[in-house]
């Protein structure tokens, strides 16, 4: 993982950052809705898991985003060339999950072959790449809609790690829509980062009708 130090001096948030810096609890949950009509055909017409294609399209989308890739290191803000994925997830017979790291590597196709692959091997709780910082982590509950969601673990003021969530995706007047969840650090990303999120992310799944 390669990172390096960031220079808070010339950055145009600093005073924002510096704010946050004093709170105890920066944190905060926004949820919204995207149309995933594209990825949800596009994933039947190659037998892949929605679940990991939409975890590679958004791991994607975030590193295009500097702020995604900043963490605390010390008291050193660094940021890193890239971020990884990080993710939860459950064997169908089953009724307990694992958690798995793995490279955001190859096309969408690739990874989700490959992350498959590794997942169903797995047989501890943590798998994959282990703790690393420059990732994000994911989490579904595929069998009901969701429309807000809170983490647990958020308690050190420097984690900057986002939280992304989603729940059942809905078909509604001939489409399908699904809300999707971040909790994110105030230090380092305000609304206009996750709406610049969401927004290259629906740009992602509307390109998939492209290929």
């Amino acid at each position: 993982m390669n990172y390096k130090t960031f220079d808070l001096s010339t950055w145009n948030r600093r005073e924002i950052f510096e704010h946050f810096a004093n709170m105890r609890q920066p944190h905060y949950d926004l949820t919204s809705v995207i149309d995933v009509t594209p990825l949800v055909e596009y994933k039947r017409e190659h037998g892949l898991s929605f679940y990991l294609s939409l975890i590679y399209l958004a791991t994607k989308s975030l590193n295009t985003i500097e702020n995604f890739r900043l963490r605390m290191k010390g008291q050193e803000v660094v940021i890193y060339d890239r971020i990884e994925t990080n993710f939860t997830h459950k064997r169908p017979e089953e009724d307990i999950f694992y958690f798995h790291t793995a490279p955001l590597e190859g096309t969408l196709q690739e990874y989700v072959a490959a992350t498959s692959k590794a997942i169903a091997a797995q047989t501890t709780l943590f798998g994959g790449l282990g703790d690393i910082p420059n990732v994000a982590y994911f989490s579904c509950v595929p069998t009901i809609e969701i429309t807000a969601v809170t983490n647990p673990g958020m308690e050190n003021p420097c984690d900057a790690i986002p939280r992304i969530n989603w729940g059942k995706y809905i078909y509604r007047d001939g489409r399908y829509t699904l809300g999707i969840s971040l909790t994110v650090n105030h230090r380092f990303i305000d609304g206009y980062h996750i709406a610049l999120f969401l927004h290259t992310l629906q740009e992602e799944i509307c390109q998939l009708q492209k290929r």
